[in-house]
């Protein structure tokens, strides 16, 4: 998904080692196999997604039950009609297997038996490596391409999430990663692959005329994936508020006082901010339990929070549950206690 139209040549700033190539070329041939261009159609509107025929990427995280992860935006929030394409160019139906309720990726499922000439590649899966400063690979269906592969660094890690505009969809309450790179349409679901061909994010949108791209972090996706294998249901909870990641010096303008930006610090040392009460539901469970906007995170359930793969991790485990939240509003603590709600519930799934 890219927020402009206007497409410009990147340049690149960073020049690989020459030690590095060949290991690079190995990685990359080596994840051939497990990429596949997407082309499907989403039929008609629904919800955020108006209907369109178009071409994405998508890459393989589980060879033997035949899973694609791809882009929400991809998969859609409604009717898909879809084929992969293989690296040698057999064509498979997929369909859509899951698709986050808010997050920018779902998986898609295929019959392995129908691919007949070539042997399946899967692709691991490596949040905990997506460092700033590592050298990757986006490799995928740019530009209608089949296969390019672009390279970059990661430079940001901890990204408040893309804004694509009004009337469409937007992610939240997640971090993004940012390179450098300049991709365009199909490069949806490609991989973010490292030297040693793990994926450590997944490409998701960008801004093409700055030569910037914006990668989903995969926390959430190997959480999912790993429930999906096992036969469980998805469980996603919400308290229908949505939270942006601000550093310090904007905390303490919110009132956050020195002694509390000192516990912090040290029981998260390498946060460099924390996480603000950008926009309330009215009639939602944060907005019920007396949150209020510009409100600053401090604790769940007695731990300090300041991350959103924690904030999740605590929302998705009390479904139906109270959590007790404490924030710093206008330099004093305030407790509430909000109800986690399903949000699968929440989100439409049917005409």
């Amino acid at each position: 998904m890219l927020i402009d139209d206007v497409v410009t040549v990147p340049v690149i700033g960073k020049v690989t080692a020459i030690q590095d190539v060949p290991k690079w070329q190995e990685t990359t041939e080596a994840s051939f196999g497990g990429i596949v261009a997407i082309r499907f159609t989403q039929p008609i509107a629904f919800d955020t997604d108006a209907p369109l025929c178009a071409l994405a990427t998508g890459f393989i995280v589980d060879a033997q039950r035949g899973i694609i992860l791809t882009n929400r935006h991809v998969v859609g929030a409604g009717p898909f009609v879809g084929e992969a394409v293989m690296h040698d160019h057999e064509v498979v139906e997929v369909q859509a297997l899951y698709r986050d309720p808010i997050h920018d990726f779902g998986f898609l499922k295929f019959d392995p038996s129908h691919i007949k000439y070539m042997k399946l590649v899967e692709i691991p899966l490596a949040p905990e490596q997506a460092r700033v400063g590592i050298d990757v690979r986006v490799i995928g269906n740019d530009a209608g391409e089949k296969l390019s592969i672009l390279a970059g660094s990661i430079s940001r890690i901890d990204r408040n999430v893309p804004e694509y505009g009004h009337m469409t969809y937007n992610d939240l309450n997640t971090f993004y990663l940012q390179s450098a790179a300049s991709l365009s349409g199909g490069s949806s679901g490609s991989p973010v692959i490292d030297i040693e061909g793990r994926a450590v994010a997944l490409q998701a949108g960008g801004r093409s005329h700055e030569a910037t791209n914006f990668f989903f972090p995969l926390d959430r996706v190997q959480r999912a994936l790993k429930l999906i294998q096992d036969g469980k249901p998805v469980l996603r909870g919400s308290i229908q508020t949505r939270f942006k990641y601000v550093p310090f010096e904007v905390a303490q303008k919110l009132g956050l006082p020195e002694e509390t930006e000192a516990m912090v610090r040290q029981v998260r040392p390498h946060g460099i901010g924390m996480l603000m009460v950008a926009t309330l539901l009215p009639g939602g469970p944060g907005s019920l339990a007396g949150l209020e906007e510009s409100d600053v995170l401090l604790r769940i359930n007695g731990d300090v929070v300041t991350h959103f793969v924690s904030l999740e991790d605590i929302l998705d485990s009390h479904i139906g549950s109270t959590i007790d939240v404490t924030v710093v509003r206008g330099g004093e603590t305030v407790d509430v206690s909000v109800t986690v709600q399903d949000m699968c519930k929440l989100t439409p799934s049917r005409l």
